[in-house]
């Protein structure tokens, strides 16, 4: 039933997306600490937005983030900070909001290896600190 949900989601995010949005699209997966363990999309001027489920339990969660930096390091490592939101949906409803803070290596042209850490704000179910973190790997399509 989880796989059936994720799928829909997934489908309905691609779908709400304009057509110019691809012009300069990543997709990939991420994993890792309190994160979503999933698929990852990144856009060209739109927020970073990512879909994933429990590997032990049994919820979806999907984030938005948008970048307020993202600056060079060297020329083919950048650094980025953002704000956002988490949202999950299992045996309760929750609600994040968060200060993603990572750095990206092109390795190669077009793909992106990337790890963030991630300090939030819970307000749903209960108030309480979050603290997330993940490493993904991207494609772009250029």
């Amino acid at each position: 039933m989880t796989k059936k949900i994720v799928v829909i989601a997934l489908f309905l995010v691609v779908m709400m997306i304009p057509l110019s949005a691809f012009a300069d699209m990543g997709i990939g997966g991420i994993a890792g600490y309190s994160q979503p363990t999933g698929v990852t999309f990144k856009m060209n001027n739109f927020p970073v937005v990512s879909l994933g489920w429990s590997l032990n339990g049994n919820w979806i969660s999907g984030t938005v983030d948008y970048w307020f930096l993202n600056e060079k390091i060297d020329r083919n490592i950048l650094w980025y900070l953002g704000a956002g939101a988490k949202a999950s949906i299992g045996d309760t409803i929750g609600l994040t909001f968060r200060v993603p803070v990572g750095i990206q290596w092109y390795f190669m042209p077009a793909f992106e290896l990337f790890a963030e850490l991630t300090p939030g704000l819970a307000i749903l179910p209960a108030s309480n600190f979050d603290f997330s973190g993940g490493i993904g790997l991207r494609y772009h399509f250029k």
